[in-house]
């Protein structure tokens, strides 16, 4: 008896009428969403561009490592399987 108890008042917790009560706390969570994003220190352009091209570095340095281990191993194993 309980247990259909919890599934009857399971039923009613997701009815449309509900969803319209709860709604004010979907906007209450936006709202201090928003308030979170005020308090974040957002980076200068300067800053930005400065971090944005260390980023692309790594990224090409890192290409190029995996590049040469890579042409490196294809090279090594033609080798083996070509005796």
């Amino acid at each position: 008896m309980a247990i259909a108890k919890k599934a009857e008042s399971s039923k009613s917790e997701g009815g449309f009428l509900n969803r319209l009560k709860n709604s004010g706390r979907r906007f209450n969570h936006f709202r201090e969403v928003w308030l979170e994003l005020k308090k974040v220190h957002w980076p200068t352009r300067n800053q930005l561009f400065t971090y944005t091209g260390v980023v692309f570095a790594m990224v090409i340095i890192v290409a190029l490592l995996i590049w040469i281990v890579d042409s490196g191993l294809t090279y090594a194993m033609g080798s083996l399987l070509n005796k």
